[in-house]
């Protein structure tokens, strides 16, 4: 199994939002992520990204 990670940045420029948030949704615990050395290794799983636009597309909808 491959999994497709995007770090913080990349997630950001998909979001278009600030690094804050996108941090604020990990601690949240909106976004699945794992850690990947001890500095700027914090890796989003892309899966998580599409399943919580997802969740957002539905809410608004809604």
């Amino acid at each position: 199994m491959q999994y497709q990670l995007l770090n913080v940045e990349q997630t950001c420029k998909r979001l278009a939002c600030s690094k804050r948030h996108v941090y604020d949704l990990i601690e949240e615990g909106a976004l699945e992520h794992v850690r990947i050395g001890k500095k700027r290794g914090l890796r989003i799983l892309e899966s998580s990204l599409v399943e919580f636009i997802r969740s957002k597309l539905g809410a608004s909808r809604a």
